[in-house]
């Protein structure tokens, strides 16, 4: 059933509010690798693996909720997935050691694979194809937000009052969203006696990968995760060995992204007017490695921002485009084919962290950051490339 035309203001704040919470829990650890580092008395490079304990369930979950959600109901998904991020944030505020800190990670990553996807799916349905862009846009907005946010923010308050006050307050916004989605969303009605199908789920994913635009779109978002998100969590540990920095200058140049995403957000219906979505996955390949090869000069933190800013923008420019092209794969299994993006954007992340160590221990943060950067410019081309090619008549 296609809620088309019946989408109501209400709707989308309560999605935002529900992406919000997801978004802040899931990077407002990456600046304060360091200092939970010195706390428990660990090597950098073991405690980076936080972000990987996060992203590896939440990519892992994926296979699972997405059928779940096609079957019992978006928002009933999203509501329980909500109230378990909070929870699972609070825990992680408490941890003791660092062992209960990375189960509490992990716990949050779980919940979290059930948010996102939710709402984005729930946008697919609820928005026609004219305004389905702009309204995913807006929703990632929150995100972008979140994004500033939970790592400029977390870096400053983590260095003044510790990292465990970042994370009550990323319960604190898991709480708000949790509110958004149990009284401002309406679940939708479903057949008391439907059951979870192995044989369904299977169904709805042949479903998805019957468009061939599928592996295009799951591989583009996972090579994003690795060349990009594989960096974030070492440029607090990289800044400093340059003498630019810590945890609060990290977290500023972190969160420079969101803020390129946002030009981004008041660009996008001008831009759509004008260029298509194969132009904005070129472009955005080749501007997202301006932060990369920024820090990879050494430039002063000011100047990594402004690129990490760009980056942002060059994020979006191909990040958003395959989110829009995800909820059209099987308009019929929508959550099933935005869950797969899902799992794939973040087993890229979860990867992303130890490959980038292996890369900074093999070559140095020069040339590792370097190698990033060519990735990110040869997906965006290539994949402009291909996209072309499926899309031009026979």
């Amino acid at each position: 059933m296609t809620l088309a035309g019946k989408a109501g203001p209400l709707l989308l704040v309560s999605l935002c509010f529900a992406g919000l919470a997801a978004n802040v829990s899931g990077r407002a650890l990456e600046p304060l690798v360091t200092i939970i580092s010195a706390e428990f008395a660990i090597g950098v490079y073991v405690t980076a693996l936080l972000t990987t304990a996060y992203a590896l369930p939440f990519a892992l979950g994926q296979p699972i909720l997405g059928p779940i959600g096609d079957l019992y109901g978006k928002i009933r998904l999203l509501r329980i997935s909500l109230w378990a991020l909070t929870a699972a944030l609070l825990l992680s505020a408490l941890a003791p050691t660092f062992e209960t800190l990375a189960i509490a990670r992990f716990l949050a990553g779980l919940a979290a694979g059930g948010v996102v996807p939710s709402c984005m799916a729930t946008i697919g349905d609820s928005y026609p194809p004219e305004r389905r862009q702009v309204a995913i846009s807006m929703f990632v907005t929150m995100g972008l937000l979140a994004q500033i946010f939970a790592t400029s923010a977390s870096g400053l308050i983590g260095e003044a009052f510790g990292w465990r006050v970042v994370l009550i307050t990323s319960a604190f916004f898991g709480l708000l969203g949790a509110l958004a989605a149990t009284f401002g969303l309406k679940a939708q009605r479903r057949d008391a006696d439907v059951e979870f199908s192995v044989a369904a789920a299977a169904e709805n994913y042949r479903s998805v990968f019957r468009n061939p635009k599928a592996v295009l779109c799951y591989a583009t978002v996972f090579l994003e995760g690795v060349a990009l998100f594989g960096i974030l969590p070492y440029i607090g540990s990289i800044l400093s060995a340059q003498g630019e920095g810590g945890a609060a200058e990290a977290g500023i140049v972190i969160g420079a992204m969101g803020v390129g995403g946002l030009v981004y957000i008041f660009l996008v219906a001008a831009l759509l007017r004008r260029f298509n979505r194969r132009h904005f996955m070129a472009v955005g390949g080749l501007i997202m490695t301006c932060g990369p090869l920024a820090l990879a000069a050494a430039a002063p933190w000011q100047a990594c921002a402004v690129a990490f800013a760009v980056t942002g923008l060059g994020f979006m420019l191909l990040h958003n485009s395959m989110q829009t092209e995800a909820v059209d794969l099987a308009p019929g299994a929508r959550q099933s084919a935005y869950s797969l993006h899902a799992f794939s954007f973040f087993s890229g992340q979860a990867a992303g962290p130890p490959i980038f160590a292996g890369l900074l221990a093999l070559l140095g943060s020069n040339a590792a950051l370097t190698a990033s950067a060519v990735a990110l410019a040869l997906t965006g081309v290539i994949i402009a490339m291909l996209f072309a090619r499926l899309e031009r008549p026979a």
